[in-house]
């Protein structure tokens, strides 16, 4: 009886300590990577599993993805998710057509990045992204399994900073400046290229309409609707106002530099 009772014991210890490692997200969605797949990138059903001995992406057409948090080489989120993943993609990395959906646009959508390397060696990576109600724990659980810095733009971080710390963030790398020639021995050093001019103050037209809700167009350009604040470079201009059942307004107006102008146009039916 007593044997029978540490072995009960052990078994509970052994499967409390798998639980509290393990941790399950659902609404996770599938964005590209190494899976050949046609679901579709808006579809929240795919999960993906987190403990300290195995990453899996199951997806909702059946196919799983299943990584050694070992192998992980870096994680990313947001923006700085989109180029890492898709910069793998340039390289190679097979992604299912529809997982283009999204993915070089720069959006405030949870975007994760898991970058890794598979058993024989290769290079490999996936795009998921995660529910607002979610994101957080999930990066959590990636950090605490796999150790690996998340690499996050410098405008992400306030999203993160709080739930992973700041020592887990990475910032991202930003483009070398281009080398200054070195000047030759016995010669003077290459004068400095001029600073180019500061651009002009841009003009200000505040423009109301009556009745409110036009659509403005500036050469023929959609420019929003009234009402509405332009700030518009020097230059003349042709701004036009519509809305349905009124007359059509049109004027030609010349914007001045550090100009404000108030407009307030009565349409006509």
């Amino acid at each position: 009886m007593k044997l029978f009772r540490q072995i009960v014991s052990v078994s509970l210890i052994v499967s409390l300590a798998w639980f509290a490692e393990t941790t399950t997200f659902d609404k996770i969605r599938y964005n590209g990577g190494t899976v050949n797949t046609n679901v579709d990138p808006k579809d929240w059903d795919n999960q993906l599993t987190v403990a300290s001995d195995r990453i899996v992406l199951a997806l909702k057409d059946g196919q799983s993805v299943k990584i050694d948090p070992a192998l992980v080489t870096g994680l990313s989120y947001g923006q700085e998710a989109h180029r890492r993943v898709g910069t793998m993609i340039a390289l190679g990395i097979l992604v299912a057509p529809l997982a283009l959906f999204g993915l070089f646009h720069k959006t405030r959508l949870h975007y994760i990045g898991i970058e890794y390397r598979t058993p024989d060696g290769k290079n490999a990576g996936l795009l998921v992204q995660a529910h607002k109600d979610n994101y957080r724990g999930v990066l959590q659980a990636l950090r605490g399994a796999t150790q690996a810095p998340i690499s996050v733009a410098p405008e992400d971080r306030k999203y993160i900073a709080s739930a992973v710390g700041e020592g887990s963030l990475q910032s991202a790398p930003a483009e070398a400046p281009a080398p200054t020639p070195a000047a030759t021995p016995g010669t003077a050093p290459a004068p400095a290229p001029p600073a180019a001019p500061a651009p002009p103050d841009k003009g200000t037209i505040n423009l109301t309409s009556n009745p409110v809700g036009a659509s403005i167009f500036i050469n023929e350009s959609f420019a929003g609707q009234t009402p509405a604040k332009l700030r518009l470079s020097p230059r003349k201009v042709r701004l036009r106002l519509f809305l349905q059942g009124y007359k059509e307004w049109a004027q030609e107006i010349e914007i001045f530099e550090g100009s404000e102008v108030n407009l307030q146009i009565e349409l006509q039916k």
